[in-house]
């Protein structure tokens, strides 16, 4: 429902209203057959206003009717009033005051009417005021969700390209080992293997001896070099489950069961990155809004999906708001092709499942 149709509603009681006291004017006087079709005349009118959008000028109809019918029908002039809300309500102030006058006028300043009119006026104008002031709202209203939506789709690209740096980054670096191993481990390798065929031919001592120092020295810059590198591979931090167990047990004094199977080693680095988030968000979500008194953390993986199950056994009513961080969440699920889902209807639960992506797919 949009937020102007209350006053959509108010203004039909007060066309019906109009209505009525022109046709209680009508059964208290004289008129005849021309006050009938005067008052069913409005009526059609004010049908077809209401049934269709017609242009904002046709309050002008209602005006000529009443002029017309005024000398058959004196009381038609109270049918000016209905045109005076009708310009009211569509901010034709420049005609509203003129007819107000002439109503006034005309009827040789009746204080029945004159009350009538001013109410008239004033009801139309809180009317414009209050229309004018809801629709500014929903078109603000409406600014904002599309700039909502707008900063979402950014959100979303800027994940993509996040992802897609990643992945680019992991291909340079294996291409650097790659590079190394063959440029520096396999030629020193190579080289030791030819000294090695090379001595098992050569009969001189002082030739074998040679070609003996230079397998040595050949395989222990070989073990040297293998061991820097391995050691440049070795991460600084905790990753992977070994990031998830490392989480649980900083998040004390809160009390949680962390169990995972499946091969772990299937899992690619975005969805750790993701599954690291979902468990922090969790928690953080446990210590402020639950009363639990025990979290169950459970990672599954299996041959297409890795799925991360969080529960807790609270029963504290006070319900957390889904905050920017939970449909950041969701955004980068999305992004993943995954699901990310919140129920707080028995303690509170979180279920993240992403597809299983091949390391290095």
């Amino acid at each position: 429902m949009r937020v102007y149709e209350r006053y959509f509603r108010f203004v039909i009681f007060w066309r019906i209203v109009q209505l009525l006291i022109l046709a209680h004017l009508w059964l208290t006087s004289t008129a005849g057959f021309e006050a009938i079709v005067f008052i069913l005349l409005l009526l059609i009118v004010m049908s077809i206003r209401i049934r269709f959008s017609i242009p904002k000028w046709s309050f002008l109809i209602e005006i000529v009717l009443c002029i017309v019918f005024i000398p058959y029908f004196p009381f038609a002039l109270y049918g000016l009033a209905i045109a005076i809300f009708e310009a009211a309500i569509v901010g034709k102030w420049w005609l509203v005051f003129p007819m107000t006058i002439f109503m006034i006028a005309y009827s040789a300043f009746d204080m029945t009417l004159i009350w009538y009119s001013l109410l008239t006026v004033l009801v139309g104008s809180f009317t414009y005021q209050s229309m004018k002031e809801r629709k500014q709202l929903e078109k603000a209203l409406d600014k904002e969700r599309k700039e909502k939506h707008e900063l979402e789709q950014i959100k979303m690209e800027l994940l993509e390209a996040y992802f897609e740096v990643e992945k680019a980054a992991e291909l340079k670096e294996r291409n650097r080992i790659s590079r190394e191993l063959h440029d520096h481990l396999g030629h020193d390798l190579t080289g030791a293997l030819l000294a090695i065929q090379a001595y098992e031919q050569v009969e001189n001592k002082n030739q074998a001896h040679t070609l003996l120092e230079q397998v040595k020295i050949r395989l222990s810059r070989s073990t040297t070099r293998l061991r820097n590198t391995v050691h440049n591979l070795t991460p600084v931090t905790y990753i992977g489950v070994d990031r998830l167990q490392r989480i649980v047990v900083d998040s004390e004094p809160l009390l949680i069961d962390f169990q995972y199977n499946g091969n772990v080693e299937n899992v690619s680095s975005q969805s750790w990155v993701m599954l690291e988030a979902c468990l922090k968000e969790a928690i953080t979500n446990v210590s402020k809004y639950s009363n639990a008194t025990k979290t169950k953390v459970e990672l599954d993986i299996t041959e297409t999906l890795v799925r991360l199950k969080i529960h807790d056994n609270g029963t504290n009513t006070q319900k957390s708001v889904n905050g920017s961080g939970l449909r950041s969440l969701q955004l980068r699920a999305r992004m993943l092709k995954g699901s990310f889902t919140i129920d707080r209807q028995n303690g509170y639960l979180l279920v993240c499942v992403l597809p299983l992506q091949r390391r290095g797919k």
